[in-house]
This record gives structure tokens, sequence and C-alpha cells, in this order.
């Protein structure tokens, strides 16, 4: 489970930790986001607080035979939205087990696979970082058109079972993303499935050992 999180870092501080591309409207609006959240954690977005948060994808598309791809922060809603409106079950976190086979997570997994930019999250009362101080949560988005026909980005968290030093407090926490797998988690080419999932799983071990709890 996870259902805060903090991010103080600059525009600039994710635009070089995940090689995104430094456009005008996307610096400007994270730049806007960092601003207001800069002393409040990260929450799911609600019906009353449209608190939209930053996620980085990546896309792709063939120009004249030629692979274009754009990787950039954007903002989306925390809960992920099924055909036109926010999931009518539990969506903010998706679980790691179940996350191939199930019929809602399995169509994001496969090509729309996104990252989740943190400094710290939060459980029962407590405060988990890394020494590292930026890193990222795995993250499963989708794009929809909402009742007004506008476009609707929406993101979901994926969490794993607590390590042994974190079991104690809460038996979930989330998935993190070590930077040598930024690229493949991110790239839509790259079909997600099980084997992608295992292996940023096992990849994910060496940091989540080493989270320190306040």
């Amino acid at each position: 489970m996870c259902a805060s999180y903090g991010l103080q870092i600059t525009a600039a501080d994710a635009h070089y930790a995940f090689n995104t591309l430094d456009e005008r409207a996307s610096t400007e609006a994270l730049a806007g986001w960092l601003a207001e959240f800069a002393h409040q954690p990260a929450k799911p977005t609600g019906v009353h607080a449209r608190n939209l948060n930053p996620i980085i994808r990546e896309r792709s598309r063939d120009v004249n035979g030629v692979r274009e791809t754009r990787r950039t922060v954007d903002l989306a809603w925390w809960k992920l939205w099924i055909g036109g409106q926010p999931a009518r079950f539990p969506a903010i976190n998706a679980r790691v087990e179940g996350v191939a086979s199930s019929r809602a997570w399995s169509g994001p997994l496969t090509a729309r696979r996104a990252l989740v930019p943190a400094t710290e999250y939060h459980e029962k009362g407590r405060t988990f970082r890394l020494a590292e101080g930026l890193f990222a949560f795995a993250g499963l988005y989708n794009v929809t058109k909402t009742a007004d026909d506008d476009w609707m980005l929406s993101y979901a968290i994926v969490t794993q079972p607590a390590v042994s030093g974190i079991a104690a407090i809460h038996d979930r926490m989330p998935l993190i993303v070590t930077p040598e797998l930024y690229d493949e988690w991110l790239d839509p080419i790259r079909v997600g499935n099980q084997s992608l999932l295992d292996q940023v799983v096992a990849s994910s071990h060496s940091l989540a050992e080493r989270v320190t709890v306040d």
C-alpha cells in the first residue's frame, strides 16, 4: 500500500535524473506542482481535490520508417481511469503479484508503464527514504476521454511485499525501479509481461533493503 509520498526537488532535477524533454509547458507545470506541494505529501486525486501529480512516461511513433521517442514529465490523476471514469475498485495501487493476469492492469503493463518520482513515501505515520534522495516507483497509466470529451491521464503505483526491515510497520511497499531499468520499464515497444515484472522486482531488492524509516 502507498497512499501518500513526497517529492522535494526542482524541475531541473527531474529532467536530469530521468532524461526527459525539457519542454517549456511541462517544465512550467512541474515547477508549479513542486511549488504547491513543496511542504505537503502527494495524495490520491479526489473529486474535490483534483491534484494531478507528476509521472514520467515515454511514447513512440514511426516517422517515415524511423522510430521516434519522446520521454516527458506529465501531470496525472492518481487513481487509474477506465472507460472514461475513475475505476470503481481501489486503483491507486496495483499489487505486483496479480498485475500480469488482471484484466484491469495487464493492458497498461503491456505498453503504458510510467515512473513515479519521489523522495519519500509515508505509511502508518512513518516516513521512508533512500540516501540517494530522488528515486522512482513503478507506475502504470491510462489515457482516456472524460464525459466532457477531454483527455485524462491517470496512473497507479505498483506495490510489492515489504522487505523484512519494513514488514513490521506495513506488509506492502512501493516497487522501486533501479535507474539501470528506467529505459526498459518505460520503453513502449518492450511488451510488458511477467518476465519484465520479475526483472524489476529482483533488481529492486537492493534498494528496498536500504530504505530507512523516520
